[in-house]
Formats: structure tokens, C-alpha cells, sequence
């Protein structure tokens, strides 16, 4: 483990207010049984995360995961493998991106 995250839920009828700023880049999906593509329905509730995992970059072969605890209001964030000191911290956004991921 290297993060527990607590949430701040962006309630559903807030979402459409939300989704059309720069906030919306920075949202985890927040309902049982959904994915993080599933934010593209702009329907119920999204999540930003506090502490460091909100700025975690997005990686194809990540070196760590995370693991929605919806019912806790928390995101753990897990290491996938030894990490060197130094290295930056990423993880699969497992959704379809805005933008163009640069290799690292």
C-alpha cells in the first residue's frame, strides 16, 4: 500500500457541472459496478481523491493500481512492483483518453 485516499463525491445531479471543467481530467467513477469509461455517460456520482493519488500520471504498463472502496470513501493506491526511489508514480486510468500519452 502507498496511499489511502479519502474522497470528496461529486453527487450525480452535480455532475454536469463538474464534467465541463478541467475537474472532470481528475474524477474517479464512484458507483458499485461501474469503470472509470463510465464516466463518459456523465451520470452518477464521481469522486476526486485527496492526497497525492488525484495526480497520478497515466501509464499502459503502470507500477502501481487502485482500488475504489466506494462504501469507505477511499482509494487505495498499490504498488505492482518494486518502484525505485525516484520513480514517478502511475497508474492505468482504464479509460479512453483525451489525450496522447507520452511513453516514460
Amino acid at each position: 500500500m502507498i496511499e489511502r485516499s479519502p474522497v470528496l463525491v461529486i453527487p450525480s445531479a452535480e455532475r454536469p457541472i463538474v464534467d465541463g471543467t478541467i475537474v472532470f481530467t481528475y474524477v474517479f467513477m464512484w458507483e458499485h459496478g461501474t469503470t472509470e469509461e463510465d464516466l463518459y455517460q456523465h451520470r452518477g456520482r464521481a469522486a476526486i481523491a485527496l492526497g497525492h493519488t488525484s495526480l497520478l500520471s497515466h501509464s499502459y504498463q503502470p507500477n502501481c493500481s487502485f482500488i475504489r472502496n466506494i462504501d469507505e470513501l477511499t482509494i487505495d493506491i498499490l504498488a505492482s512492483r518494486a518502484i525505485k526511489a525516484g520513480e514517478e508514480l502511475t497508474i492505468d486510468y482504464q479509460m479512453t483518453l483525451w489525450f496522447d500519452p507520452q511513453p516514460i
